[in-house]
C-alpha cells in the first residue's frame, strides 16, 4: 500500500522537472526597441563619451599669433668734428751743444769752454746749448718752418712737465698756443728740447721772436730766434 501511494508523487516530480512551465517562473521578455531606437541609443552613448572626454581634457590656452614688428626708420647720425692742436714735432736728434763742459775749477765747479761756471747754485737757472735753425737763417715768405731750443738745467731744482712752461713773450708770433708744457722732465744737469711752429711773413725783412721758461709767475731762461724773409 505504501509503494502505491508514493508512485503518483514520483510521476508528478518527474513531469515538473521535464516541463519548464511547471517549474520556476519564466524570465520576463526583453523590451522591444522602437524603429530607429538602436541608432539613437548608440548616438547618445557616443555623445556622452565625448562630453566626458571634453571635461577631462585640460583647458587650452590661447596663444596669440606673432605680429609683425614695424621696422624702425634710422635717424641720421650727427657727426662731430674736433680740431685738436698739434704740438710742434721735436727733432729726433738733439742739436749739437753750443756750450760744452771742459773741466772744473779749484772748487770742483763745472766750467764751459770759456772757463765760466756751468751750474749757478741757484734754484731756477738754465743755459741754451743748441738752436735750430741757426740765427739769421733765410726763409721763404709764407712758408712753414720750425724752431727748436736745447736748454740745460743749470739750477738746483728739477724741471717737470707740471711745474715748468715754455712761453712766448714777444716779437713775431709763432703758430699755436702761447704757453706750452715741457715735453718731458729735466732734472738738474739734464737737458730738454722745446720748440715752436712758424709761418714766415709774406713781407720780406728781418724778424725775431722771444720765449722764456716760467715756474709759477717767475720767468727765467730767456730764448731768442732771429730769421730773414727773402724777397719773392
Amino acid at each position: 500500500m505504501k509503494r502505491k501511494f508514493l508512485f503518483p508523487f514520483f510521476i508528478l516530480f518527474v513531469m515538473a522537472c521535464a516541463v519548464p512551465g511547471m517549474g520556476a517562473p519564466a524570465p520576463a521578455p526583453l523590451a522591444t526597441l522602437p524603429l530607429g531606437g538602436l541608432e539613437t541609443a548608440i548616438a547618445g552613448t557616443a555623445g556622452a563619451a565625448q562630453t566626458q572626454t571634453a571635461i577631462l581634457l585640460p583647458t587650452a590656452t590661447f596663444t596669440p599669433s606673432p605680429t609683425r614688428t614695424a621696422s624702425v626708420t634710422p635717424t641720421p647720425t650727427v657727426t662731430f668734428i674736433y680740431n685738436f692742436f698739434t704740438n710742434t714735432p721735436l727733432p729726433s736728434e738733439t742739436p749739437s751743444a753750443v756750450v760744452s763742459i771742459s773741466g772744473t775749477n779749484a772748487g770742483g765747479a763745472s766750467l764751459d769752454d770759456k772757463g765760466n761756471p756751468i751750474f749757478t747754485g741757484e734754484p731756477w737757472t738754465c743755459r741754451v746749448t743748441g738752436r735750430q735753425p741757426p740765427m739769421w737763417t733765410v726763409v721763404k715768405a709764407n712758408k712753414e718752418f720750425f724752431v727748436y731750443f736745447t736748454i740745460l738745467n743749470t739750477g738746483t731744482k728739477d724741471w717737470t712737465i707740471n711745474t715748468i712752461d715754455f712761453v712766448y713773450t714777444g716779437g713775431y708770433r709763432h703758430e699755436g698756443t702761447k704757453i706750452q708744457d715741457l715735453p718731458r722732465n729735466a732734472p738738474s744737469g739734464g737737458t730738454v728740447v722745446v720748440g715752436a711752429r712758424f709761418i714766415a711773413p709774406k713781407k720780406a725783412g728781418e724778424y725775431s721772436s722771444y720765449f722764456t721758461l716760467m715756474v709759477g709767475r717767475r720767468s727765467f731762461c730767456g730764448m731768442k730766434i732771429s730769421f730773414v724773409v727773402e724777397e719773392k
